[in-house]
């Protein structure tokens, strides 16, 4: 069984050969522990592409402020200007263009246009999907999201107010969000992906965001709206969604959803594997961050790692790991982790 068929199976409930698995090495990890946290990825090879030889530009001295701590301000092609606090670390909008309604008719969304056969980005994208594929790699792209980005956009309170008074302007916006991103769909299946990934945080640690109700009523239809056409197009679709979101699973499948990257720490997790797998909705298993893998032990990491297979049954279908280092995590315990995956997958 090679990789893309590996993962097309897993996401789909149907038994694997070995537990198929998504890794990430990204610029916090190679900042805080250089080239052989590459190298020690390099021994669990996942299932979505080749482990990435990419450079990423590390901080230069201008990024710290006088106490030596990290500190950079930068502006985004959304007209967001961000400041980040933590280097390879999402930062934090500290100027948006829409705070004032007066804006937003004159605001313009960075520019999209639909794909060609000769367009530049059909080519690349599409070369890139092909040749993912034609190693036996499952090709996935995307981050389609209507909530982040207006958090962004606009304060956070006030986004919160819009959806409880349903402001006519909010709504006007997210339409225009929405239709930004059915674009950016409709390119990524032209070029011919295998799934489309989407994120959208609506929980919190231990409630929802928002309002089942709301969700329902304002998001579930326009999401309805831009999965339909990957679901026809036979490709899958992957959901990160942070925080507890219980209430909205079945919600999430009925819309298309066929697997959802959850923040495992929110939940009861015999609870949530099973209710998951009563409905069809497959895991991206995460291993924990904030506690286990930045404060907890080697030892304590491996067995967790081995928990959440005989929890959520990797080999039988219907589940992923997905392998990422955030900031402060030990080396040792990373180790630990990339250890427990790689002999489970021998």
């Amino acid at each position: 069984m090679d990789s893309r068929e590996r993962v097309m199976r897993a996401v789909s409930f149907q038994p694997v050969d070995k537990i198929a698995l998504e890794c990430n090495v990204n610029a916090v990890a190679l900042y805080e522990h250089g080239e052989k946290i590459r190298e020690l990825f390099k021994t669990i090879e996942g299932d979505f592409s080749p482990v990435s030889d990419d450079r990423f530009p590390m901080p230069s001295e201008s990024d710290f402020d006088e106490n030596g701590n990290y500190l950079s301000y930068r502006g985004d092609e959304w007209g967001v200007k961000w400041v980040y606090r933590i280097f390879g670390i999402q930062g934090h909008p500290v100027k948006r263009p829409l705070d004032d309604w007066d804006n937003l008719d004159s605001y313009k969304l960075p520019p999209i246009e639909k794909f060609t056969e000769n367009s530049p980005e059909y080519v690349n994208a599409g070369n890139y999907f092909k040749e993912l594929q034609a190693k036996r790699y499952y090709a996935k792209a995307g981050w389609i999201g209507l909530l982040e980005r207006s958090c962004s956009l606009r304060k956070f309170e006030d986004v919160l107010a819009d959806l409880v008074c349903g402001d006519k302007d909010f709504v006007k916006l997210t339409d225009r969000l929405a239709a930004y991103h059915m674009t950016d769909i409709q390119n990524l299946l032209s070029a011919g992906v295998d799934g489309i990934q989407f994120g959208d945080d609506f929980g919190t640690q231990n409630s929802m965001l928002i309002s089942p109700e709301i969700f329902r009523d304002f998001y579930k239809p326009r999401f309805r709206d831009l999965i339909e056409p990957i679901k026809k197009a036979g490709k899958q679709v992957f959901f990160h969604c942070c925080g507890y979101v219980l209430p909205i699973l079945e919600d999430l499948k009925e819309i298309g959803v066929d697997i959802i990257w959850p923040q495992l720490s929110a939940y009861n997790l015999n609870d949530f594997a099973s209710i998951c797998r009563d409905i069809g909705l497959a895991v991206a298993i995460h291993p924990e961050r904030s506690q286990l893998m930045t404060r907890g032990t080697p030892e304590e990491v491996y067995r967790r790692v081995y928990e959440y297979a005989e929890t959520f049954r990797p080999q039988e279908g219907g589940s992923l790991f997905y392998l990422e280092i955030d900031n402060g995590f030990p080396y040792e315990n990373i180790e630990a982790m990339i250890k427990a995956v790689r002999e489970m997958r021998q």
